[in-house]
């Protein structure tokens, strides 16, 4: 989740330098938002009782994102999202929480153990272990290990709110002036810019 909250504010950043606007996310309203609050409800109510319920609710989670992302999946980023969550769902889904692996951990800074149902070690009978939390995001007292589920999230999230913003791809500067503006100066030997709105000098006594 930090990796996707980081991602997300770099592509508001990116998208407000190259001319977005936070008001522009009004055009691009998303549809089915109260299947996102049933998955959110799903995890949650997973992650309280814990046990067969955690991976049960995260599979009630999975199908109602599954709706809400078909409902959205001509949004950009929106794919990126789906194979995210079906990532991580299916390898939670098959080895009962998600995988860690305790080499990604270390590398990240962080004790190779994991807390709490939602997490386990990898093991050599971890199923698809390649799709558990094994890719080691080393930020400064912000270090992690994350799947690849969670980076094409991280991805997809950030695309849909880089383009719901209206980022152009393009850092607005201003133009260069064309050739036919410049023109030699006083002051500076070389050139100096001539405003397109000034009118040309004429002289005091035209040649007849």
């Amino acid at each position: 989740m930090l990796l996707v909250l980081l991602v997300m504010a770099l592509a508001a950043l990116a998208a407000l330098a190259t001319g977005g606007r936070l008001g522009r996310l009004a055009d691009h309203a998303l549809t089915g938002l109260h299947w996102l609050a049933a998955a959110a409800i799903g995890q949650l109510l997973g992650s309280l009782f814990g046990g067969t319920a955690y991976p049960v609710g995260l599979i009630g989670s999975a199908v109602c994102i599954a709706v809400f992302l078909r409902e959205n999946l001509r949004q950009p980023g929106v794919g990126l999202l789906a194979l995210g969550f079906f990532s991580n769902a299916a390898v939670v889904a098959l080895n009962g929480a998600m995988p860690v692996s305790a080499a990604a951990l270390t590398r990240a800074g962080l004790s190779p153990q994991v807390a709490g149902p939602r997490h386990e070690l990898v093991t050599a009978t971890t199923t698809w272990p390649w799709l558990g939390d094994v890719v080691p995001v080393a930020l400064p007292g912000l270090g992690q290990a994350v799947s690849p589920g969670d980076i094409l999230i991280a991805a997809g999230a950030g695309l849909l709110l880089y383009t719901g913003m209206g980022g152009s791809g393009r850092v607005a500067t201003d133009m260069a002036p064309a050739w036919d503006d410049l023109e030699p100066s006083r002051a500076n030997p070389a050139i100096r810019i001539r405003r397109r709105s000034e009118p040309e000098s004429t002289p005091d006594h035209p040649t007849e």
